[in-house]
C-alpha cells in the first residue's frame, strides 16, 4: 500500500489513533456497564483498527487531493478528510455496542452510577468520548512539540560518529563523550602519545572517554563560566525588571498620572525596536563609559528592555485588584506603602511568578545583546554554545549537550512557580466592569 505519507507521519497518526481508541473507547463502554480492563483491551483493537483505516483511507483520498496541484493542501484535506469519516464511523458504531447483562439503559445516560459530583450534559457518553478525542489531540500536539528537545536529548549522549551517522541512529550506545568535549579543552595525540597515554594507571574514567578518540584532556573550558553568567545576569535583570516594573504598575493603576497613555505606549515602544536595530549605537556608547563587556552594563540593558514588558503585564493583574481592600487598609491605619505590601503584594503574587517566569525566560535566551556586546568577562551561554568546535568538525554531541544543560535552570524555574503560572497567565482576562 503506497500511503503519500512520509515514514515518520504514518508512524505519528497510526499512534494517534491508537491512543484516541485506548481513551474513548473505554469510556464508552463504561457506559454500557462493562469492565475497565475489558475496555482498554477493546480500546487497543479499536485504535489499531482506526489506524489501519486511517491509511487506507489516505490512499483512496490521494488521487482526489492530487487534483489540487497542491501537495501541501492535498495532503491537509486528505488527513482532515480521513480523520472526519473515521471519527463519524467510531460515532456510529458505539450505538451498536450491547448493554452489559441485557440491562436496559436511559437515552444518552450511563448504564453504572454517577459517584461523583459534574453537569448533567457531561455524563453524556457521547461528550465524554469527544473530550478524551480531545485530550489525544493534545497529547500528540505536545509530543510533536518535544521531539526537538527529545532528539536533542539523545544526540547529548552520542558519540561523534553516531551524531552525524546518515541516516540518524535512535537506538545507539549512549556515552559521556558530548558532556566531556563540552566541559574540557584538548588536544589531538599521536600514535606513540596514544600508546604512552594507555599504559598509565591513573587516567580518570573521563581521560579514558577521550583517548578512544585520540585525545588529551589539557584543561577545562570556558562553559561552566558562561553558564554561570547568564545566570547571573538573566537572575538580576529579572529581579530589577520584575521589581521595578511592579513599583511602576502599581502608580499607573492606582493614581491619576498626568498623560498616562502616553507615558504607557512610550514605556511599550522600547520593546519595539529589535534588538540589532540598537546594537552598534548601544555599542559605542558602552565603550565609551566602559560597561562593554561588563556585568553591569548587559543587566542594565537587559532591565531596561524586560522593563517594558513587566510594566504592561503587571498592570493588568494590579488592576483586577479592587481597591476597597487597600482604602480599608488606609482606613484603619495603615500608610500606603504598608498596604502596597500587605494587601496588593499577597493578592498579585500569581501575576508576579508569571511575570518572573518569562522575564527570565526572554533574559535566558537573550542572543544579540550577548554576541555584540560581550567579549570574554561577561560572555552567556547563548552565543558561546554554537561556537563549540573540536579538531576536524562541529561538535554536534558537546552543542546538543549545552543546549540541553542551558534548558535546565528554566525548566527549574518554570517548575518552581508553575502553582501561579496558569492563573497568572489568564488572570486580568475578564475585567470588572
Amino acid at each position: 500500500m503506497n500511503i503519500p505519507l512520509p515514514d515518520f507521519w504514518i508512524a505519528y497518526f497510526f499512534l494517534f489513533w491508537v491512543l484516541v481508541g485506548l481513551t474513548a473507547t473505554p469510556v464508552v463502554l463504561r457506559h454500557k456497564g462493562y469492565a475497565g480492563w475489558l475496555g482498554a483491551l477493546a480500546g487497543l483493537g479499536v485504535g489499531v483498527i482506526g489506524g489501519a483505516v486511517f491509511m487506507l483511507l489516505l490512499v483512496v483520498l490521494d488521487p482526489i487531493t492530487d487534483s489540487l496541484d497542491r501537495p501541501f493542501l492535498g495532503a491537509v484535506i486528505s488527513i482532515l478528510g480521513g480523520a472526519a469519516i473515521i471519527l463519524v464511523l467510531l460515532n456510529v458504531l458505539k450505538n451498536f455496542v450491547p448493554v452489559s447483562g441485557g440491562g436496559i439503559q436511559a437515552v444518552g445516560g450511563p448504564r453504572t452510577p454517577v459517584a461523583y459530583s459534574t453537569r448533567v450534559d457531561k455524563v453524556d457518553p457521547t461528550w465524554q468520548a469527544m473530550q478524551a478525542v480531545r485530550a489525544s489531540v493534545v497529547i500528540m500536539l505536545a509530543a510533536l512539540t518535544l521531539i526537538p528537545v527529545l532528539w536533542m536529548s539523545m544526540t547529548a549522549f552520542k558519540s561523534r560518529a553516531d551524531a552525524v551517522a546518515s541516516p540518524p541512529k535512535v537506538i545507539f550506545e549512549p556515552t559521556m563523550e558530548g558532556f566531556i568535549s563540552l566541559l574540557t579543552k584538548r588536544r589531538q595525540l599521536n600514535d606513540e602519545q596514544i600508546a604512552e597515554y594507555e599504559q598509565r594507571d591513573d587516567l580518570a574514567w573521563y581521560d579514558e572517554v577521550m583517548l578512544e578518540r585520540g585525545q588529551a584532556i589539557i584543561g577545562q573550558s570556558d562553559y561552566v563560566k558562561r553558564l554561570r553568567n547568564s545566570l547571573i545576569i538573566a537572575g538580576s535583570s529579572t529581579i530589577l525588571s520584575v521589581g521595578l516594573g511592579l513599583l511602576a504598575a502599581y502608580a499607573f493603576s492606582r493614581f491619576n498620572i498626568p498623560g498616562e497613555g502616553d507615558l504607557l505606549f512610550f514605556i511599550l515602544s522600547t520593546r519595539m525596536l529589535p534588538p540589532v536595530v540598537v546594537t552598534i549605537p548601544i555599542f559605542l556608547m558602552y565603550r565609551e563609559i566602559n560597561l562593554y563587556d561588563t556585568y553591569p552594563g548587559i543587566i542594565l540593558l537587559y532591565t531596561a528592555f524586560n522593563l517594558s514588558f513587566s510594566v504592561w503585564l503587571l498592570k493588568g493583574f494590579i488592576d483586577e485588584i479592587p481597591r476597597e481592600y487597600e482604602e480599608a487598609a488606609l482606613v484603619d491605619g495603615y500608610t500606603r506603602l504598608q498596604a502596597f505590601a500587605k494587601v496588593v503584594l499577597p493578592q498579585a503574587v500569581t501575576g508576579i511568578a508569571a511575570t518572573t517566569v518569562f522575564s527570565f525566560i526572554f533574559a535566558w535566551n537573550e542572543y544579540a545583546f550577548a554576541l555584540m556586546l560581550t567579549a570574554d568577562n561577561a560572555r552567556t551561554a547563548p552565543p558561546s554554545i554554537p561556537s563549540v568546535l573540536g579538531t576536524g568538525g562541529i561538535e554536534w554531541a558537546a552543542i546538543a549537550a549545552g543546549s540541553l544543560g542551558f534548558l535546565i535552570p528554566v525548566v527549574l524555574v518554570t517548575f518552581a512557580l508553575r502553582r501561579y503560572l496558569l492563573r497568572g497567565v489568564t488572570f486580568g482576562a475578564i475585567r470588572q466592569g
